[in-house]
């Protein structure tokens, strides 16, 4: 990620409709597999600016990490316990009840490893909340700006995970109802070799508006539904009690 990408997160996430709703999914997740009450131990990778890790905290206890030592600059100023390191590197020396994993796998050169280093912090019967962007067909510039390796197809993500030994509670395809007009911005952007530094230049007041109200949407509807495809892939994995 460039660094002045985080200066940028830090004064749009708040209220940006594609953040804003994301965190709105995560709790309803965190609730829906009995992780809110407040005495589970959580790891958020790759924090970013540190609002969803500030969130977190209600529930129990939150340690965040990323690599970027600008993203733990900002979590610091919203009172986070950060640490600068990559999942690669980190080894607290404890395992946790949940793992966040937010559009950080496509980041990951060799994802495997990484899925692999989750299973392993994880706390028998643990849970892990994972988003990845979706489909080639939705590559854009702003995949080279974030130094994306890759998207994800359903099956690409579901059999990564269970082949490092984890159960699938729910995945599915979601950002559905903003699919289309995200497709068209992409590939147009694209033909017009359009010099981008981030897609939050495309929002304004109104277009916040209106896409926070069509993508809560889905917040309502997942993961009670599997949408068919979607700008992004959400998968919640749970790593199986040894008997």
């Amino acid at each position: 990620m460039e660094t002045y990408f985080y200066n940028l997160l830090y004064e749009h996430e708040d209220n940006h409709w594609w953040y804003w709703v994301r965190r709105k999914l995560v709790h309803k997740l965190i609730k829906l597999y009995g992780l809110s009450s407040g005495n589970a131990s959580f790891l958020d990778v790759g924090c970013g600016t540190g609002k969803l890790a500030e969130e977190l905290q209600k529930y129990g206890k939150v340690i965040a990490i990323d690599k970027s030592e600008e993203a733990i600059k900002f979590c610091k100023q919203r009172g986070i316990d950060a640490e600068e390191s990559s999942i690669e590197d980190y080894n607290p020396g404890k395992q946790f009840d949940c793992i966040i994993a937010l559009d950080i796998l496509e980041h990951c050169q060799n994802d495997k490893m990484v899925i692999n280093k989750i299973y392993d912090l994880l706390k028998a019967g643990g849970v892990v909340i994972v988003f990845v962007p979706a489909l080639k067909c939705f590559w854009g510039k702003q995949d080279i700006i974030s130094h994306h390796f890759r998207r994800y197809s359903y099956k690409e993500l579901r059999d990564k995970f269970k082949n490092a030994g984890f159960k699938t509670l729910a995945q599915s395809y979601f950002n559905f109802f903003l699919s289309l007009p995200i497709f068209f911005i992409r590939k147009i952007t694209n033909l017009r070799n359009t010099q981008l530094e981030s897609e939050f230049q495309f929002n304004n007041p109104l277009m916040n508006t209106i896409c926070k109200f069509i993508f809560n949407l889905e917040v309502y509807l997942l993961p009670k539904i599997k949408f068919p495809f979607g700008v992004s892939l959400l998968g919640v994995y749970k790593k199986e009690a040894i008997i």
